[in-house]
């Protein structure tokens, strides 16, 4: 898994949720520390500013959903801020959360990490699974037997087959679908 987490890649997502809300957090400074208990702050002091932790950052094994999550907790952090008025973990701070998407809960937890590792692997494995078939390679159809694959269209596990079924015309078929319904043919 190749880290994507710099400056620039936080940025665009508060540039995104600046557009949804109006803001300019994209504009603040972001500071990069080696926190290892915190993933990332925002401060308010002298026009804000957010800090986040390369700790986290720069695992490539930290799942993204956890890293989207803390941009967008501490963007509402500022949010609540600027709109509001307030600091803290309080119902307008939830009330922001909810509107840039993220989970309005205080402490991060290890085991929805856990999850979405586990979910990212079983992905990866899937796909490494679909990348046996090819254009040109023939599968083995439940109901119409030996067919050839034309075309496979999509990427990783969100991939199909367009699949010359004699005398009929082509159709689409998962590649999900075919890897648990029919036979791969040399």
């Amino acid at each position: 898994m190749k880290n994507i987490w710099n400056e620039a890649a936080i940025r665009k997502e508060f540039a995104r949720l600046d557009a949804k809300t109006g803001l300019k957090g994209a504009t603040l400074p972001i500071i990069f520390n080696n926190a290892k208990c915190t993933l990332g702050s925002y401060n308010p002091a002298n026009g804000g500013a957010f800090r986040f932790s390369r700790h986290y950052y720069d695992d490539p094994s930290w799942p993204v959903e956890a890293a989207l999550d803390t941009i967008r907790y501490e963007y509402a952090h500022y949010m609540d801020h600027m709109v509001y008025g307030n600091v803290g973990h309080g119902a307008t701070w939830k009330k922001c959360c909810i509107e840039v998407s993220a989970l309005p809960i205080r402490c991060y937890s290890s085991e929805r990490a856990k999850y979405f590792q586990d979910k990212h692997e079983a992905e990866r494995k899937e796909v490494e699974a679909l990348d046996h078939y090819k254009t040109g390679s023939y599968i083995m159809y439940p109901r119409f037997g030996r067919e050839k694959i034309m075309e496979l269209v999509g990427v990783d596990a969100n991939r199909y087959a367009l699949v010359d079924f004699k005398d009929m015309e082509t159709r689409k078929l998962s590649l999900r679908w075919a890897k648990e319904n029919c036979g791969r043919c040399a």
